[in-house]
């Protein structure tokens, strides 16, 4: 088993740590990239600080139930934050498997895509657009039912080109093998 990891940026300055692992005479490469830091004590922090202030100001003085709708409300928005907020982005390509791409969220929850083999043609650096910015993103060739499509690969923590030409020279020879 050979093993690489250290850490880089997204695009947005945040810091990733990433491994890669690959396995068994190199037939199973695994790539995997996690958020370093979650930022929701930010959020809570913001909730207690909002709660206190509308206290102060009175808000309970005209209708105590207003001032717990509000706190519950902010509440409820940190707990959907936490849901849709995601801590790792796992991608595992197998030699005769296929690809399986796993994305686990800061409160525990996982997704997890399996595309047989048969279905994989290549792998690939694209690039768009997100917000009037360019950038760059591993997207998986796929044929679904006798179409291709396309399948970006860790979209949702955005690393930068320097660590996707990193997890393409990685992947590439092992998805070629596929064939």
């Amino acid at each position: 088993m050979k093993f690489s990891g250290g850490t880089c940026e997204n695009i947005y300055g945040e810091l990733l740590d990433y491994e890669i692992i690959q396995h068994e005479n190199n037939l199973i490469t695994e790539c995997r990239l996690e958020r370093r830091i979650i930022h929701l004590q930010k959020w809570i922090g913001l909730t207690i600080i909002l709660t206190y202030l509308a206290a102060l100001i009175g808000v309970h003085k005209n209708d105590s139930s207003l001032l717990l709708f509000l706190s519950i409300i902010l509440l409820i928005g940190v707990i959907i934050k936490a849901y849709l907020k995601v801590k790792r982005e796992c991608v595992i390509v197998g030699n005769q498997m296929g690809l399986q791409l796993t994305t686990t969220y800061v409160i525990g929850r996982q997704t997890t895509i399996f595309i047989s083999s048969n279905r994989i043609k290549d792998i690939l650096i694209n690039e768009g657009f997100l917000s009037q910015r360019l950038i760059y993103y591993l997207t998986l060739m796929i044929n679904v039912n006798g179409d291709m499509s396309m399948l970006p690969l860790f979209v949702k923590l955005l690393p930068r080109l320097s660590l996707l030409k990193l997890f393409y020279k990685h992947l590439y020879p092992v998805i070629h093998k596929l064939k």
